[in-house]
């Protein structure tokens, strides 16, 4: 019980956090893209405490013109029982990911997640502490064995409309833990969607997401429109 509370104390400053970026604009030069993420995915269910799901994503970047990325992911889902709401979620995913030089690298990325999801009458709350490790071009390059680590915070609140309707909005912030020169936070994201269930077995998210880089002179700014359908058996 001592780490939870330890945990949820984490989570508290976390949210404060997020809630100072929102009321904050950032005044820098930017450098604006738009772009796609077109998702599709799996969800098996095992029992009432584990599920498996896997997807398949492309993302398309300058102004949806090229393909910036496109990756599987595996991911398995375990409800804790110590408390309700809260869970753990291990995924892997490989990617290939374009380069400045116009080149595709191989990547492989491993994060663990650890959730807890509140629901208040129609409000839910949900926040996510993720710890995520990457490393490119195994064996190929100078890089290939230097991961890079992450820890990303995220918080959403979606509102329970009816049992088809789910609007959304969210915040997620990516702290680098291994950057040799000096540990900070490096991007940001919002969105907005909302999710439409079709019935038990399929269902639809639409969102819109503004990815922004943080601390580096002449950022960037990302501004994405994105689908995922999702399959559940």
């Amino acid at each position: 019980m001592t780490q939870l509370k330890f945990m949820f104390s984490i989570m508290n400053k976390r949210f404060l956090l997020y809630i100072f970026l929102f009321t904050v604009s950032i005044a820098r030069a930017q450098v604006n893209d738009a772009g796609l993420w077109a998702s599709v995915s799996l969800e098996k269910k095992i029992n009432k405490q584990f599920d498996v799901g896997l997807s398949q994503e492309i993302r398309l970047i300058e102004n949806y013109g090229e393909v910036g990325s496109a990756f599987t992911e595996l991911t398995l889902n375990y409800k804790i029982k110590v408390l309700k709401g809260l869970s753990f979620s291990p995924t892997y995913r490989f990617l290939q990911r374009r380069n400045q030089d116009n080149e595709y690298s191989f990547r492989h990325r491993l994060s663990f997640d650890l959730s807890y999801r509140y629901k208040l009458n129609k409000i839910i709350f949900s926040l996510r502490e993720r710890f995520q490790s990457q490393v490119r071009d195994v064996m190929n390059g100078e890089d290939g064995f230097a991961p890079v680590h992450y820890l990303r915070s995220k918080l959403s609140i979606k509102y329970d409309l009816n049992k088809k309707i789910n609007p959304w909005i969210s915040t997620e912030l990516f702290y680098q833990v291994n950057n040799g020169e000096g540990n900070e936070f490096d991007n940001v994201r919002y969105s907005a969607g909302i999710d439409y269930d079709f019935n038990k077995h399929h269902s639809i998210s639409l969102f819109y997401l503004i990815n922004k880089e943080l601390n580096v002179n002449n950022q960037e700014t990302d501004y994405i429109t994105g689908i995922s359908y999702k399959y559940s058996f």
